[in-house]
């Protein structure tokens, strides 16, 4: 290595340490602020989001425009501010953002060549969504965000009862890029305290079973259907390992999932909530939902016209403000998950509400014809019940097309392909009647896995509408 690539990497290390350091600095702060009163929370919230609105109006020129007729002069109400999507901010990326040297295009190229973790222009970390939705975004967190971001880690381990300081053995497996939030986290806090090892969720599962065996992780994190995957390995004796704690995130686990994680090490998965956008939140070691740390963003929980739902209903989507971010502002950013929130207080004493349901995103409904010829739109959890009803069916994919339902299955045994064809369709066929809903024709194709694309982080959609009419 050259004198100045030496340089550099001094560089990068000498800062990945700093904001691994002020990350536990944080810690007994953060603390603090788990133990607010809801009307406290809501104080600091307003604080935040008054500044972080004023802020955006002065070095935004997007948000100066946006926000040109919404009142300066007290507290800002949040719900008079105009919601953003991703278009918008991709459309818009060059006024979004309050540092007048980061525009798209050197960005874009900056995305295309980079192979390695890094500091861009010394002091910015910039991740990409998976683009499981169609649309990639890009989001840019400056090094008091990131900061933040490396101590709600140290908060969720604190929450799952773990201490942050203890020497682990540490297994994840997920994207395999650097411009991935789950990658980002992992090398930035690996800095010599823990053993680390990081796996291309995208592998052929033999592969995965093999690392994991050799490496005997105590601590394994990966995305929910690689969880569910590799607990099949483990009670079929091929995987062979025996971690203590085990955290899922990045898809929707379903009951069949998790207890199937159970089952195979007798360990209740934890449930980690987190976004490329920065909203944030973790189950704690009461397994009663996942807490949301509300003091780094507020999460409004939607119809779909953007009416508040109370806690206790399902949402349509999320609206999401990121507090503690200021290079690429978010401020009432819609997020397609649907989800179910609580408010009532966790046996923990923690005052942050939780994620009690995740039913998955508004774009995994399907809306198929009823039977008074009216559109009746069906939510994920309805195909996904109807599986669950199946032990055989290891792994699966639906696909709606013009002419049908396509079910993609990997079963344990091929030899029941046949039954399990035939009691499906008529279990589908019941439940869609029940519902007052016509059924389509199903097709079902078995397949030996399904394939996980690295271009998009390795992650699954079980839900595709692929419909070209």
């Amino acid at each position: 290595m050259s004198a100045k690539g030496k340089d550099l990497e001094n560089d990068y290390n000498k800062k990945r340490m700093e904001d691994a350091r002020r990350a536990n600095a944080l810690a007994e702060e953060f603390a603090v602020r788990e133990q607010w009163t809801r009307t406290e929370l809501l104080y600091y919230q307003q604080r935040q989001l008054d500044s972080l609105v004023r802020y955006a109006v002065k070095h935004s020129p997007f948000y100066k425009e946006l926000y040109r007729s919404v009142p300066m002069d007290g507290p800002v109400a949040i719900e008079t501010l105009p919601v953003i999507d991703k278009r918008m901010i991709l459309d818009n990326f060059d006024r979004v953002v309050t540092d007048a040297r980061l525009n798209l295009d050197q960005l874009y190229d900056y995305i295309d060549k980079l192979s390695h973790d890094d500091y861009h222009r010394g002091e910015y970390r910039v991740l990409t969504t998976s683009g499981s939705t169609g649309l990639k975004g890009i989001f840019i967190f400056d090094r008091d965000a990131w900061i933040r971001i490396l101590a709600s880690m140290n908060r969720a381990a604190s929450m799952m009862g773990l201490s942050p300081l203890k020497r682990m053995r540490i297994a994840s497996v997920g994207a395999n890029s650097p411009l991935h939030l789950s990658y980002r986290r992992a090398v930035s806090m690996d800095f010599g305290l823990h053993d680390y090892c990081r796996l291309d969720a995208s592998q052929r599962i033999n592969d995965l079973v093999r690392e994991l065996n050799a490496f005997q992780p105590e601590y394994l994190h990966t995305y929910s259907s690689v969880a569910s995957l590799l607990a099949i390995e483990q009670k079929a004796g091929r995987l062979k390992i025996q971690p203590n704690v085990i955290i899922t995130s990045a898809e929707l686990l379903t009951d069949t999932m998790g207890e199937t994680i159970r089952k195979a090490w007798n360990v209740a998965p934890f449930k980690l909530y987190s976004t490329t956008e920065g909203m944030l939140g973790i189950e704690c070691s009461h397994h009663t939902g996942i807490h949301i740390f509300e003091d780094l963003g507020i999460i409004e929980v939607v119809d779909e016209n953007n009416k508040p739902v109370p806690d206790g209903s399902p949402g349509m989507k999320i609206l999401f403000t990121n507090l503690y971010q200021y290079t690429q502002p978010v401020i009432r950013y819609e997020i397609s998950d649907m989800i179910t929130i609580s408010s009532e207080v966790c046996p923990c004493g923690r005052t942050f509400r939780r994620i009690i349901a995740i039913e998955g995103r508004n774009d995994d409904i399907l809306y198929l014809e009823g039977l008074e010829e009216k559109s009746v739109a069906l939510p994920p959890f309805v195909f996904h019940g109807v599986i669950a009803l199946f032990s055989d069916i290891m792994e699966y994919q639906i696909i709606y097309r013009d002419d049908g339902l396509h079910f993609r299955f990997v079963l344990w045994e091929k030899s029941r392909r046949e039954e399990t064809c035939l009691k499906f369709r008529d279990k589908l066929r019941n439940e869609l009647e029940t519902l007052q809903v016509k059924c389509p024709p199903i097709h079902i194709k078995f397949v030996n896995h399904i394939e996980r694309d690295p271009r998009k982080m390795g992650k699954i959609k079980l839900v595709i509408n692929d419909r070209k009419r």
